[in-house]
């Protein structure tokens, strides 16, 4: 519920970059992944307004998967300190066969495409080939 009350009434652009705050990718990769101009994006910043609810719901798309991966993680028993956001960084920007070799970072404009990756995500914790 409390995602779609802060997709209805927009995410704060601060919020929205501390969430999209993933060095090993960059801001700017992000943002046009995500369909967001960058400047559009930086005055909203600035002027600390919120993203509209379509701009929203990408944003707050992209962040679950990074929870995803975090969960994943600690579910598997895996390293303490494991950099979830490093690793989608890397498995985002690489071809992926299950995706007919696209790269999973070119789905995130669509809420349909990140549901796709976040499945392929799910196959790769469940051992399924992804």
């Amino acid at each position: 519920m409390e995602r779609i009350r802060l997709i209805t009434t927009g995410v704060l652009a601060t919020d929205a970059k501390q969430w999209l705050e993933i060095p090993e990718l960059g801001r700017n990769t992000t943002l046009k992944a995500l369909d967001l101009p960058v400047a559009t994006f930086n005055k909203k910043v600035k002027a600390n307004a919120k993203l509209s609810p379509a701009e929203s719901e990408r944003v707050i798309g992209f962040a679950r998967l990074v929870g995803q991966i975090e969960t994943m993680i600690d579910e598997a028993g895996g390293p303490a300190g494991f950099d979830a956001g490093a690793w989608l960084a890397h498995w985002l920007s690489a071809p992926l066969p299950a995706l007919g070799n696209a790269r999973p970072i070119d789905f995130m404009n669509t809420m349909e495409g990140q549901a796709l990756v976040s499945q392929k995500l799910a196959q790769i914790g469940s051992g399924a080939y992804a």
